[in-house]
């Protein structure tokens, strides 16, 4: 029979992490590319040999979220198309840089991050970034769980909350308290604290993209969010186009236009929506037996040629490349085989945008 003190070890939500002084220089370079590889691709300029890298990291599986402390010398991160493809991952992260920051371009936009500030990248877009020595927190988070919520979810990629604002210090300090508790929290109480996390990011990013907008958009954001979700509900019908949803929001087509001209218009953001669904369905194991050709169809692309056209001009390569890149690092089917994935690449892997949590400790 178990103990209650054993009882309550077993509810706490499982962490993994090391600390530089249990490796050597190439090895801790190693541990922290491994841990890291799911998100980007790292480089350290030269210094992994060096007795200056150092990488620390601590991190907890919330339920439906993670959570991540990292503390690390300067170094470039990535994410290419290759990445993307190969993490097959479909999230948000927010991170709090503590210390340090970055510069670089997120999405072909120049970004800039100084300590104080939370950047917001998604997991879809690419990256290029050069940190220096930094501390920073990363909460990571499924899209279903933030995109719904967001007028302008496409603009995230690349957002920065500054440092000196009200609403990123409110954010900040519940997020540093949200990793000093974290080691005493147990899945049930995860499950709830989780739901107001939510709550408060989705508040803080919906603030700064209003006041981003000028005040004739301001009026405009209700109706648009409820044409996108429209729109998202019914992605794999031939029938969502720009009439349809014109008669459906009692709409002109110029006025449909004009809400949607931040997208590049409706048609645009119909084609985009459907080629990122595509895309991680043919990265996904559960669609590795069916052909290109049957989810092209499935999200509404009649022609496979017009598909691979579209896929390749927004993605840069070609369908059976991510196909075949996604299969590289796609674990075994066998039920009897071990997942010897890394632990927080599981994680990322099992962490769903329906708020339950998908695990116990470890």
């Amino acid at each position: 029979m178990l103990a209650m003190n054993d009882i309550k070890s077993a509810e706490l939500i499982q962490s993994f992490g090391f600390n530089r002084q249990d490796y050597l220089p190439d090895e801790n370079y190693a541990a922290w590319q491994e841990a890291v590889k799911l998100l980007f691709d790292i480089d350290a300029n030269g210094r992994k040999d060096l007795p200056e890298f150092y990488a620390d990291l601590a991190s907890y599986s919330m339920g439906s979220v993670l959570l991540g402390y990292a503390r690390a010398a300067t170094q470039r991160f990535s994410r290419s198309v290759d990445t993307i493809a190969r993490g097959g991952i479909d999230h948000f992260i927010a991170q709090l840089y503590i210390e340090g920051g970055y510069h670089g371009v997120a999405g072909g936009k120049p970004i800039e991050v100084q300590a104080g500030d939370i950047c917001v990248l998604d997991c879809a877009g690419t990256l290029e970034t050069l940190a220096t020595d930094f501390e920073n927190l990363t909460l990571v988070v499924p899209r279903a769980m933030l995109e719904s919520k967001l007028t302008r979810p496409e603009a995230l990629h690349g957002l920065v909350l500054r440092g000196g604002s009200a609403m990123t210090q409110v954010l900040s300090r519940h997020l540093l308290a949200l990793f000093e508790l974290a080691p005493r929290m147990t899945l049930h109480e995860c499950d709830s604290m989780t739901r107001g996390t939510i709550a408060l990011i989705v508040a803080c990013l919906q603030g700064e993209l209003e006041r981003r907008e000028d005040q004739t958009a301001a009026g405009k954001s209700i109706t648009v969010l409820r044409i996108r979700r429209y729109i998202d509900d019914r992605l794999s019908s031939p029938d969502v186009n720009a009439e349809t949803i014109a008669a459906q929001f009692a709409l002109s087509r110029a006025s449909l236009y004009r809400l949607f001209e931040p997208f590049g218009g409706v048609a645009d953001y119909i084609r985009n929506k459907r080629l990122r669904r595509a895309f991680f369905e043919l990265r996904s194991p559960e669609f590795r037996g069916h052909r290109v050709g049957e989810i092209a169809r499935r999200w509404g692309f009649s022609n496979e040629g017009t598909f691979a056209r579209a896929f390749k001009a927004a993605y840069g390569v070609s369908p059976n490349a991510v196909r075949d890149t996604s299969q590289l690092d796609m674990p075994s089917t066998d039920p009897d085989s071990a997942d010897d994935r890394p632990i927080i690449t599981r994680w990322m892997h099992e962490i769903s945008g329906d708020g339950h949590p998908t695990g116990g400790a470890g």
